[in-house]
């Protein structure tokens, strides 16, 4: 026989196992990983999400780009005026400058009928004669990522003997942000 009260506790222990289900206690996935204060530091963080870096900018206000995981990023810098896209390399931080080799970088986008590959020539070289910063000025180009928001370029990078790749995304969104701060 059960009892009004009864029926009352027995909804509350479903209702409360459940709301544990959903929490952060759920299923990881692949993209958890063990906070890191030394690391990690976005406001979500700390509850085990994934760090993301959708909306954060690097230090030459560009859009960054995980490079591995986590052990590189690159970022990307969009002068529609001048029609120039650069490419910045930075270190685990995202602030630090990190050079390579390399005298151009190739960037992919789709084509028609194949991709198009197109050359970012070095920046100015350190001391060594590396590069961290590459570019390109290209009407086409920059046209193609700001015409098509689901335009997306892919290149590959050497760092210190291991090779990444990377994809470059023209947000809509931000670049309209950025128009509205500077008025």
């Amino acid at each position: 026989m059960c009892t009004k009260s009864g029926i009352w506790l027995f909804s509350a222990a479903v209702i409360w196992g459940a709301s544990g289900l959903a929490g952060c206690g759920g299923d990881k996935g692949s993209d958890y990983r063990t906070f890191d204060k030394g690391k990690d530091t976005s406001h979500d963080a700390e509850h085990g999400h994934a760090h993301n870096h959708d909306h954060e900018h690097g230090p030459h206000d560009g859009e960054l780009i995980e490079l591995g995981e986590e052990e590189f990023h690159a970022e990307v810098v969009f002068d529609e005026e001048k029609h120039k896209l650069t490419l910045y390399l930075l270190g685990a931080d995202a602030k630090t400058a990190v050079a390579v080799d390399a005298k151009e970088l190739s960037l992919e986008l789709p084509g028609k009928d194949a991709p198009v590959t197109h050359a970012m020539a070095a920046g100015p070289a350190d001391a060594d004669g590396k590069a961290s910063q590459f570019e390109i000025t290209s009407e086409e180009l920059i046209e193609a990522f700001h015409n098509d928001p689901k335009t997306v370029g892919k290149f590959k990078v050497t760092i210190n003997g291991k090779e990444f790749a990377g994809e470059i995304k023209h947000s809509h969104d931000d670049h309209d942000h950025k128009h509205e701060e500077k008025k």
